[in-house]
C-alpha cells in the first residue's frame, strides 16, 4: 500500500540520518509513531526484509567502506556506529560477511 511505501521510505531517511547514533528498532518506530512490530510486518511486506535487517545492513554498509577506507580502530569504527562493543560489532559483521573485521581490512 502507499502508505506502507511511505512509512519504509520515511524509516530508509531516518536510517539514512542516525544509523551512527546507536539506536535499535524500537527508537527509530517511536520516532516515526508506530511500533517496532509495525515497523517490522510493514518492512517486511515492502522490500522482504525487517527493519532490524534493513538497520544493520546500512551500519555494517558503513562499516566495510569504513574498513577498506581508513586506518581507524575496529574499536573506534564499532564506536562510531552505535554497536554497544567492539565484540557484539565484530559477531554481526562476521555473520554477514563470513570474515572478522580484521580479516576483512587484511584481505582489502
Amino acid at each position: 500500500s502507499d502508505a506502507a511505501r511511505r512509512l519504509v521510505s520515511r524509516y530508509a531517511e531516518l536510517l539514512e540520518r542516525d544509523f551512527r547514533q546507536g539506536f535499535g528498532v524500537a527508537d527509530f518506530a517511536a520516532a516515526l509513531g508506530v511500533t517496532a512490530t509495525h515497523l517490522t510486518r510493514v518492512c517486511r511486506q515492502t522490500c522482504a526484509r525487517s527493519a532490524h535487517d534493513l538497520l544493520q545492513d546500512r551500519r555494517l554498509y558503513e562499516a566495510r567502506r569504513l574498513l577498506a577506507d581508513t586506518a581507524a580502530p575496529v574499536k573506534d569504527i564499532s564506536d562510531g556506529l552505535g554497536f554497544t562493543s567492539p565484540a557484539y560489532f565484530t559477531r554481526a559483521f562476521h555473520a554477514r560477511t563470513g570474515k572478522t573485521p580484521s580479516e576483512f581490512r587484511k584481505a582489502g
